[in-house]
């Protein structure tokens, strides 16, 4: 052990005698200018951000006339959903859910008319299907079924079975 119970001379932090506080007298120092974009850019901020600026960007720059300013807002939340899914700077389920609000905010279809949409019957019937998988890979039935299917196929002697019989 170094100095102070620290082990290889490491920094304070690693020191075990160290007072608590002695962080907090030390973090009082500015840091660096470069040090708090550095930050932002590594918790993914600019790109949650890219997704609506690319929204006002479109519904800024782009002009498809007058009667379709239902089409531009579509657009406009394409463009930011496509940035949120590309990036990754939100899940993918809230990617995915976001016309359900975005739609309506922009006046590109009615609350009523996008639900429908979202929980049509084909939908439903998948989206139960992957709840269902994720039940049986939880509770591991698929590991129980495929050992019990083994098992009783390892009571049987080959012979029972007629297309495994040796032909003389």
């Amino acid at each position: 052990m170094g100095k102070r119970g620290s082990l290889g001379g490491g920094s304070s932090a690693d020191d075990v005698e160290a007072p608590l506080l002695a962080p907090l007298a030390e973090s009082r120092e500015r840091p660096a200018p470069a040090a708090w974009a550095r930050a932002l850019l590594a918790h993914g901020y600019p790109a949650v951000a890219s997704g609506p600026a690319a929204c006002a960007a479109v519904c800024a720059l782009v002009d498809l006339g007058g009667a379709h300013r239902g089409a531009r807002n579509m657009l406009a939340v394409l463009a930011w959903v496509f940035l949120w899914w590309v990036t990754g700077a939100v899940p993918l389920a809230v990617a995915s859910m976001a016309p359900l609000f975005l739609f309506p905010l922009f006046g590109v279809a009615a609350a009523d008319a996008v639900a429908k949409a979202y929980m049509d019957d084909v939908i439903s019937l998948v989206l139960g299907s992957f709840i269902l998988a994720l039940a049986i890979e939880h509770y591991q039935i698929h590991r129980r079924l495929a050992l019990n299917v083994r098992a009783a196929a390892a009571r049987r002697p080959s012979s029972s079975f007629p297309s495994c019989r040796l032909r003389a």
